[in-house]
């Protein structure tokens, strides 16, 4: 059976989830910019209200064994809010023209 299993899977191989094409968890995020989109296996953060609040999230994309990524809930890709602390570090990282619209977008 696992055999046919892992066969099944080498003729599929899907595409991880692109970043831009997360929008869990519904009831607490809202995505509005992906800042970087990363590549598979890489790390995404974007721009995004998370209980209505403007938040930095991330989340590590997938790959073709694991299309969803992490984090992941319930089979859904997700995003996880940054840590208000750990913001600056992640903000220092950017493009100047993405800096300025997160800190606009942060107010900070």
């Amino acid at each position: 059976m696992r055999e046919k299993v892992k066969a099944v899977r080498e003729k599929v191989k899907a595409e991880y989830i692109r970043p831009d094409q997360v929008f869990s968890p519904k009831r607490h995020w809202q995505l509005l910019y992906v800042l970087i989109s990363g590549s598979e296996e890489t790390e995404a953060v974007a721009l995004g209200r998370w209980k209505g609040v403007p938040v930095i999230a991330m989340r590590w994309n997938g790959d073709s064994d694991n299309v969803l990524g992490n984090p992941q809930s319930r089979g859904l890709a997700t995003w996880f809010r940054v840590p208000d602390r750990f913001v600056s570090s992640i903000l220092v990282c950017l493009p100047p023209e993405d800096l300025v619209l997160a800190r606009k977008f942060l107010n900070c």
